[in-house]
C-alpha cells in the first residue's frame, strides 16, 4: 500500500511569524522566592514561640523582674498552703540555688516532695518568686520500685 507523503509535510497552524510566545521565567523565581520566604518566617515564628526554655533556680536569682519560666525540685517540707487567702508557697532547688515560690490559686494534685514544679513569674527584689501559672511534672510511670 503507498503511503502518502503529503500529509507529512503539513504543519499545524500556529501564531504567524514572529508572534511566538516566550515565557519569561523571572517572575515565577521571584513569586516562588516569595513564597517560600514566607513559608520560612511562619516556620520560624512558630517554632520559636512554641519553644519555651525552662530557667533553673541559679538562672533565675540572676535575673530579677523578668517573666522566665523556673524548673526545679521541689524542696521536701516546703509545700504551705493557705486556704483563706488562697496561696500556695513552697520552695524549689537545684544544685547551688533554692527559691520561694509563692501561687495565688489552687494548688496542683501532683505537686509534692521531691517532685518537679515548674512556674511561669517573675523573681521580686525581695527575693520570692512571684508566679502566675503553675504546673506540677508527672512522675515518670516508668521509673523502677526502690
Amino acid at each position: 500500500m503507498p503511503v502518502r507523503k503529503d500529509h507529512q509535510d503539513v504543519k499545524p497552524p500556529g501564531p504567524p511569524e514572529g508572534f511566538e510566545r516566550h515565557v519569561n521565567p523571572v517572575p515565577l523565581i521571584i513569586l516562588g522566592v516569595v513564597v517560600l520566604g514566607v513559608f520560612v518566617t511562619i516556620g520560624v515564628k512558630m517554632f520559636t514561640r512554641s519553644v519555651t526554655y525552662y530557667r533553673t533556680p541559679t538562672e533565675v536569682s540572676a535575673q530579677a523582674s523578668q517573666h522566665v519560666r523556673l524548673s526545679g525540685t521541689v524542696v521536701p517540707g516546703s509545700i504551705r498552703t493557705d486556704t483563706l487567702s488562697g496561696t500556695v508557697t513552697f520552695q524549689v532547688a537545684d544544685d547551688t540555688t533554692t527559691l520561694t515560690v509563692v501561687y495565688v490559686g489552687p494548688k496542683p494534685d501532683t505537686l509534692q516532695d521531691d517532685g518537679q514544679a515548674v512556674a511561669e513569674g517573675a523573681l521580686n527584689t525581695d527575693g520570692t518568686f512571684h508566679a502566675d501559672t503553675l504546673f506540677a511534672k508527672c512522675p515518670s510511670k516508668f521509673q523502677a520500685k526502690t
